[in-house]
Formats: C-alpha cells, structure tokens, sequence
C-alpha cells in the first residue's frame, strides 16, 4: 500500500467552491450594487452591500437558509472571492432582510438587468424575429412545513407559487416574485408585468412576444398590452370572442390570435 505525505501549505488556498471569485466579480464589477445600496440608508451596522454579497455568495452555494451564514463568517476564501469586509451574523442578516426587503429588491432586479447589459448578453429571437418573454406561476413542495405564505397549490401539495418572466431563448430570469401557494396566477399580475416588460425593452429593440398561461386572459392585460408598441401575445380564448377591430395569426411554438 503506497504512503501518502500530507502537508499543509502556507502560499495556496484550496477550496471546492472556486466559481465565487466569478460571482465576486460579476457582482462587484459588472452592476452597481455597491453605490445604489447605500440609498437604503441605515445610521449605523454593517453595509447593505455586505449582506448582499453574503446572501449571494450563500445561494450560489445552495443555501439559502440564514443559519448557513454563521460558517463563512469565517471562510477567507468566501469572503475575499465577494469582497466582503464584514461579515453578519446569521440574526443579523434576518433581521436586516427583514427591514429593509422592500427597498433593496427594486435594487436587485435593477442591477440582474445592469449586469446583463454589461456583459452584452446575447437575446436570441425566435425564427419569426419576436424575443419570446415567458411569464408563469410554478409551484413549490413545502409540505409539512409552516413557512409564512405557505397554503394548497393547484398542483395538489402545499407550498408557495411564484410568478417568473424569462427573456429570449437563452431564458435570462427578469424577475421571480414569492407568492402564496393558493394565490391565484392573475391575482396582481398586472403590477408585475408593468415592471418586467421595461426590463425586457432595455435589452432588445426587437418587437416582443408575450407567452402566458390562460389564466392570465383578461381584458384588463389584454387592454394594457393593447396599448404596447412592439408586443404580441398569442391567445387561448376563441377570435370571436374578441372585440379587437383587426387580428392576424402569430404561429410559434404555441399559436394564436394578436392585435395589430
């Protein structure tokens, strides 16, 4: 049996998780997180921008409980791959999230658009020359938990269902929206949709087609698409049942009708 000698080295870092340095750079080089979060002001405490990078650093790893963060308070590699100074505490960090959610998460999207447009990434069209931009509700498994917003999914199980709108064919994530599980798909979409369609306008001049589910056919989305330049949806409701003055057939991977 061959002898094996360890040894502990002084100069090199060995670590399974090398692709933080990447996600430190797209981060801290490629968005502006580092500026605009400090427009959600705090009088004293760690900066906002180190709680990002930490909870970042955490889901690119898998974890995306709050407890995960008491280990890499801890880790050099960890923290210097994100740039991170100081480091929370797993309270702290719920506690912060907690308060100020509503202000950062505007910033968040902001900057997932930011990046994209800094690395030019490529948005495919379709071959009719739409950029498809999918928007659906998917379901999530949380039984036997009893997580806030936790309730019976269409799907059969309790969990959450929450609301995300893909770009091109490549399917850049321009937003997921947490929602209850029992929650119906078209129950505020609307609001959503007015804030996703200018993020998808930002990264192609092309015209855009909208795909939803049914249920999201209603006259109050289809009035305010309506009125968009550039965007088509197909439609899952019969032509007559449609008071448009003129209609032509859009013929995708899902086929129907659109206003001209």
């Amino acid at each position: 049996m061959r002898t094996f000698t360890l040894q502990q080295s002084r100069t090199e870092v060995y670590t399974p998780n090398g692709g933080l340095a990447l996600v430190g750079h797209c981060l801290n080089r490629h968005t502006s997180l580092t500026k605009t979060a400090r427009t959600v002001v705090k009088r004293h405490g760690i900066p906002n921008i180190e709680l990002i990078r930490t909870y970042l650093g955490l889901i690119t790893l898998g974890k995306s409980d709050f407890e995960a963060a008491e280990p890499v308070r801890t880790d050099p590699f960890f923290k210097s791959a994100l740039g991170i100074r100081q480091s929370p505490s797993s309270a702290r960090l719920r506690q912060r999230f907690d308060e100020d959610a509503q202000g950062l998460t505007p910033l968040l999207d902001d900057a997932s658009v930011e990046f994209l447009q800094s690395v030019e990434a490529p948005v495919s069209p379709l071959a009719m020359g739409h950029v498809a931009l999918d928007m659906d509700v998917f379901p999530m498994d949380n039984s036997q938990t009893r997580k806030e917003g936790v309730s019976y999914t269409y799907k059969g199980y309790d969990g959450y269902a929450p609301m995300a709108a893909y770009l091109g064919q490549e399917g850049w994530c321009l937003g997921c929206e947490l929602r209850p599980g029992s929650q119906h798909a078209n129950k505020g979409f609307l609001d959503t949709l007015k804030r996703v369609l200018p993020r998808a306008r930002s990264l192609t001049d092309k015209p855009i087609l909208l795909r939803l589910d049914s249920a999201h056919d209603a006259r109050a989305n289809r009035d305010f698409l309506r009125e968009q330049d550039q965007v088509d949806f197909p439609g899952n409701s019969t032509p007559t049942t449609w008071s448009w003055p003129s209609r032509r057939w859009v013929t995708t991977c899902c086929a129907g009708w659109v206003c001209d």
